[in-house]
C-alpha cells in the first residue's frame, strides 16, 4: 500500500469516527469536499477530523506533523478543501519532515 493509500485510510478513519459520533455517515471519497457549502461536516467538525487525524499520521508514521499550522492558513487553496486535498497535504508534511 502507498503511502498515500496509509495516509487516505487514515483520515476516512477519522471521518468515520466523527460520523460515528455524530450519527452521520459521510461520501468518503478524494472530491468530498470539507469546506463550503456542499460540506457535509460544519466547522466544530473540521476540527475534530482535523485533530483526529494530525494524531493518526503522528502515530502511525513516528512522526510531528501540524496540520493546521500558518502555512496552510496562508495557501492559497486550503489544504482542507476535500479529503483528496487533505491526504495530499498529509503526505507532503510527511515528506518535508522525512527529507528534513
Amino acid at each position: 500500500m502507498s503511502k498515500r493509500d496509509q495516509v487516505m485510510q487514515l483520515l476516512r478513519e477519522c471521518v468515520a469516527e466523527y460520523g460515528e459520533q455524530t450519527g452521520g455517515e459521510y461520501d468518503l471519497k478524494d472530491e468530498t469536499p470539507l469546506i463550503g457549502p456542499d460540506s457535509p461536516v460544519d466547522s466544530l467538525g473540521l476540527v475534530m477530523i482535523i485533530t483526529g487525524f494530525e494524531c493518526k499520521l503522528n502515530e502511525t508514521f513516528n512522526a510531528e506533523v501540524v496540520l493546521a499550522s500558518e502555512k496552510a492558513m496562508s495557501m492559497n487553496r486550503s489544504p482542507f478543501r476535500t479529503l483528496g486535498a487533505m491526504a495530499d497535504y498529509g503526505v507532503e508534511l510527511l515528506d518535508e519532515e522525512a527529507a528534513a
